[in-house]
């Protein structure tokens, strides 16, 4: 067995995208290339290198805004798993978040809630991801229209309040990435929701979709899911009932859960009851 002491920890850069992508690969998450650039161009990653010269572990922290910043991408590779790395990289975000003043946070897969739990990290709401290899929604999408690349801005601010940060240029990242998926919903001129997407190595993700009221997320979910064909995820805050009961019967399938959790804070930093699809766990 390797000897730990023989890694090499520093930051991530863009020449580690591709080891990055084969360290989601083996785990067999959804992100790409254009995934890790993103987070890199938010924030700041560290990289565990191998020996051999490979990526062994990553670890990503967003700060968002000089508000909170989002943890997200702790991997190890098969070889390096059970050594402590995932846990040294969870303290290393932790303390880089409180140098800066940032409340701490992440999406907790079911097993890491029970691991996040004892550090301090507390329950702010649960959430699921759904998956169809070729979503069939049946009813109409009235009321919403293409998002424009003039939109954006506005609904950056309009979202800010909502997510609790302004990310502005990350929503145009996505809208640039798949915009034949990209809605807004309006009332008397103003913004009532909107919902993006992102191309994925397994499936495209839907999300964020954000929205005041049921009508106009529903609206625009079945805009979204509509748009194209092919394997679908979306992470839908549980509290919204009616979003299950309506992608079940369109061949949806429920493959695991999620805890949106926060450090030592028991209030939300976004608004749930406006949060419907969020962007992914490693987004928020």
């Amino acid at each position: 067995m390797a000897n730990t002491d023989a890694l090499v920890w520093r930051a991530l850069h863009d020449a580690d995208v591709d080891g990055a992508v084969a360290l989601d690969a083996e785990a067999g998450w959804n992100q790409i290339a254009a995934d890790w650039r993103q987070m890199l161009a938010m924030g700041a990653g560290t990289g565990v290198v191998a020996p051999d010269g490979r990526l062994a572990a990553t670890s990503m922290l967003l700060p968002m805004e000089g508000r909170f910043g989002w943890i997200a991408m702790i991997l190890v590779t098969g070889d390096w798993q059970r050594r402590g790395l995932a846990t040294e990289l969870m303290r290393r975000c932790i303390a880089e978040a409180r140098q800066r003043g940032l409340i701490a946070g992440l999406d907790a897969t079911e097993a890491g809630r029970l691991v996040y739990l004892p550090l301090g990290f507390r329950d702010i709401y649960s959430l699921s991801r759904w998956m169809a290899e070729r979503p069939e929604v049946p009813g109409s999408a009235l009321g919403v229209r293409p998002v424009a690349i003039d939109d954006l801005g506005r609904i950056g601010q309009w979202e800010a309040e909502i997510f609790g940060a302004d990310r502005t240029d990350f929503l145009r990242h996505l809208w640039d990435r798949c915009p034949e998926r990209a809605f807004l919903a309006e009332r008397d001129g103003a913004i009532t929701g909107f919902v993006l997407a992102r191309d994925g190595r397994l499936a495209t993700q839907i999300g964020p979709l954000s929205a005041a009221d049921r009508d106009s997320a529903e609206c625009l979910l079945r805009a979204a899911l509509g748009s194209a064909q092919g394997p679908v995820f979306l992470d839908a805050a549980d509290r919204h009932g009616w979003i299950a009961e309506m992608l079940r019967p369109a061949g949806f399938e429920r493959q695991r859960g999620y805890m949106r959790m926060l450090l030592d804070r028991d209030e939300p930093l976004d608004d749930p009851e406006r949060v419907y699809l969020i962007a992914g766990p490693e987004f928020g």
